[in-house]
């Protein structure tokens, strides 16, 4: 019998089968998050140094001193990790303070817990039929980035609501109202404005689509100058830390940073001391191939705006040129639309990529095996590599069903 893709069209026993299979994978996973989560909270003292950069750089604007001068803030919180956000930040942070969660780190991951439970609430409304347990197993243990933003203390989850708000605006058709979000989001960090390209997959006229990014743009210009207005002095020291030769945009790879440029770069170095023509050659290929599958999705999505936009964020996201450990927490929006009405088998396929491949490999130390000695560097790019597989998914699930859709018999997925 022919089986459609992306349906639960599976012969009875072979669909319970895999329903238990994706129940009893989901419990592990949910139980790998708690024992993790001990391990952060109870066994071990909470680490947190983004917080403690934050708090430092609130205690050096407290008392009027530069938060951009590492020593000025040092003194403050004892660790020697610089503020690398932009000015306007600071008074957010400034104002944030006021709700203590720069006075206990506790009440600061009560804070983080709330945005996520906004976040997913955020996401669910936006589902006729929400899943609640693969959003759960998602959020708690995808691509482990939830723990690393618990454990750094990091912003990052702050993302994941800013997105959230964004992307609901924009599939409730709020065009404007979703560009100026977006603007407010890539003005709180860098790091997301390349997401303003989302817009280009608006089926609307190039024109209008030209406006909507122009205008998120201009909101990150217009939140720059007002950091400029209030204190020149911080943005000038700002943006000489920015073009600085220790900037953040300079991050190389690794366990910090899993990014896949770095990944061709690091696999080149340990064959050739060549490194630097192979690396452009395959990072071209690389985005051409992800710009050629996207605009293949595009031509085949013409009504289903969720997961058109989804696929969108998931490969703007693939092509970043710089991403940590803790950035992959917003993936659990667009991977939640592109599988929350796949199969059980289809489903555990997708947990067993982005959670249990990398829970796997951060738990070698566990059994006395040295995870940076595994071969073609899945160790410290094991966030890559499920990046990479999650894409062939989701572009492979599209093919099967375009196939169905053409009459041709579609493999079961």
């Amino acid at each position: 019998m022919t089986i459609k893709a992306g349906t639960d069209n599976l012969p009875r026993p072979a669909g319970r089968s895999w329903k238990i299979v994706y129940l009893l994978l989901c419990l592990v996973l949910l139980a790998l998050a708690i024992y993790q989560f001990y391990n952060l909270f109870i066994r071990f003292s909470p680490w947190a140094p983004d917080w403690v950069g934050y708090v430092g750089a609130v205690q050096a604007l407290n008392h009027l001193e530069n938060p951009y001068i590492l020593e000025n803030i040092n003194q403050y919180n004892g660790v020697v990790l610089p503020f690398v956000y932009p000015p306007h930040t600071l008074y957010l942070f400034w104002f944030l303070q006021f709700l203590f969660i720069f006075q206990n780190v506790w009440v600061f991951y009560a804070f983080l817990a709330l945005l996520v439970v906004v976040s997913c609430w955020l996401i669910l409304a936006l589902d006729r039929k929400p899943d609640y347990l693969f959003l759960a197993v998602l959020v708690l243990t995808g691509f482990i980035s939830l723990w690393w933003n618990f454990t750094r203390g990091n912003k990052d989850i702050f993302l994941l609501f800013f997105f959230a708000v964004a992307f609901t605006l924009l599939v409730k058709e709020k065009y404007w109202q979703s560009s100026m979000m977006m603007g407010l989001t890539a003005g709180f960090t860098l790091f997301a404005t390349p997401f303003v390209a989302l817009y280009l997959l608006i089926r609307r006229p190039v024109r209008e689509r030209l406006l909507w990014i122009i205008l998120s743009m201009g909101v990150v210009a217009a939140l720059f100058l007002i950091g400029y207005c209030i204190n020149p002095a911080f943005f000038l020291t700002y943006m000489d830390s920015l073009l600085s030769s220790d900037s953040m945009l300079i991050q190389v790879g690794g366990w910090n940073a899993p990014t896949p440029y770095w990944l061709f770069n690091d696999l080149f170095k340990s064959v050739t001391t060549e490194t630097i023509l192979p690396m452009l050659l395959v990072s071209c290929v690389y985005i051409g191939l992800i710009l050629y599958a996207t605009w293949h999705y595009y031509r085949n999505h013409t009504t289903d705006t969720l997961k058109l936009y989804s696929l969108g964020m998931l490969s703007v996201f693939m092509l970043l040129p710089r991403m940590m450990p803790y950035n992959f927490i917003i993936l659990v929006l667009p991977l939640y639309f592109l599988f929350r009405n796949g199969s059980y088998r289809m489903k555990s396929l997708v947990l067993a990529v982005v959670s249990i491949l990398p829970l796997v490999v951060w738990s070698l130390p566990l059994f006395s095996i040295n995870k940076d000695k595994l071969p073609f560097l899945l160790g410290p790019y094991v966030q890559a590599y499920s990046l990479f597989l999650i894409f062939i998914i989701v572009i492979l699930q599209d093919h099967l069903r375009s196939c169905s859709r053409d009459g041709e018999p579609a493999p079961a997925e």
